[in-house]
């Protein structure tokens, strides 16, 4: 008697926008809630000033580490997209170098930016699978 193994691969389907938007949601929640505790337990460099602080320097910094950390890692996910089983890889479904993750985090406000301007003018037909920032790193965005 011959036994055979034969590793079948799991298809991959495309993450929906709603769930790509909890997801970044709650990366979102998470990253305000460590920014706010920096800043209740550390002394800023100008209080009265709101925006114009230099410690928002560093905490863009610590969104960009966290966010092309994680998307580079092992997880392929930030926290709020593994707690929601998604997974960022190539288009080839090859991990994604800290380059590539970095140009992501750049240009995701450019994807954000477009998706409000169709919204706000009833342009958006098609659901979208794949936004502007994953189109130029040639990305995708799966559930597993």
């Amino acid at each position: 008697m011959q036994l055979s193994y034969q590793k079948t691969e799991t298809e991959e389907h495309v993450a929906s926008l709603g769930t790509r938007a909890l997801a970044g949601f709650l990366d979102l929640l998470l990253l305000l809630t460590i920014i706010g505790l920096i800043e209740y337990y550390t002394v800023s460099s100008d209080e009265e000033a709101f925006l114009l602080k230099v410690e928002r320097i560093l905490h863009l910094m610590l969104g960009w580490l966290y966010f092309a950390g994680a998307e580079s890692s092992v997880w392929r996910a930030t926290i709020g997209k593994h707690l929601l089983q998604l997974k960022v890889s190539s288009t080839s479904g090859k991990r994604i170098s800290f380059r590539c993750a970095s140009l992501r985090y750049l240009l995701k406000p450019i994807s954000v930016f477009v998706l409000l301007m169709q919204a706000i003018s009833q342009t958006s037909t098609t659901a979208y699978t794949r936004l502007f920032h994953d189109r130029v790193c040639d990305t995708k965005v799966t559930d597993y």
